[in-house]
């Protein structure tokens, strides 16, 4: 089902685009509410700390189908990428004050032991994922407010997810240059020679 709640996400602001063609703002929002409800029902009772944990997200999506259901308002809409990306930083930023970061979080899931050096970079990128969310927040606002709908869309729906790829294979070369945790892998066999522990003992 991971695929279906992906699905969801990734369609929003095409069903944006194109149900305001055809439908009143306040249909189009409950079709979308009731879309948000179905992704929460299908994630595993194993997932619904993750969920806790990035429950902001879900609630200013909500709030903005709230409004534009009340107000019959389509521009409301538009706002619903901007509002995750602020809560997202929420969410991040806060892990920084707080500690452990969220990417260590993320990170110990899979690997337990991490060392200092790991801890540390895991902040590090944590705080860029937070620069990410407040860039991305200001443009798809921005967007939102004085942009045509085409251009929201075309941002929303596949620049945002492309810059969201490049950062994350960005970590993972990273990671897999410094800490070597996918020894064996083709990225670790490429790398191998440039470690920093390669280049000092050389």
């Amino acid at each position: 089902m991971k695929w279906l709640r992906a699905l969801l996400v990734a369609a929003y602001p095409f069903g944006i685009y194109f149900g305001l063609r055809w439908l009143e703002p306040r249909t189009l929002a409950l079709a979308f509410g009731a879309l948000l409800v179905l992704r929460i029902a299908l994630r595993s009772p194993a997932s619904r700390g993750e969920l806790r944990r990035l429950l902001w997200p879900v609630l200013l999506v909500a709030a903005v189908l709230g409004a534009t259901f009340a107000w019959n308002e389509g521009r409301a809409l538009l706002f619903a990428p901007a509002g995750v990306n602020v809560a997202l930083l929420v969410a991040f930023g806060r892990t920084l004050r707080r500690g452990p970061s969220m990417i260590e979080t993320f990170a110990r899931i899979q690997h337990p032991d991490l060392t200092p050096e790991e801890v540390r970079h895991c902040r590090v990128f944590t705080g860029v994922w937070c620069g990410f969310f407040f860039v991305n927040a200001a443009v798809c606002a921005a967007l939102a407010l004085y942009g045509d709908i085409a251009l929201w869309t075309l941002h929303t729906g596949l620049l945002s997810y492309g810059f969201i790829g490049l950062l994350l294979a960005a970590e993972f070369i990273v990671r897999s240059w410094r800490f070597s945790r996918n020894a064996g892998g083709i990225v670790d066999r490429v790398l191998r020679r440039n470690r920093p522990e390669v280049r000092r003992s050389g």
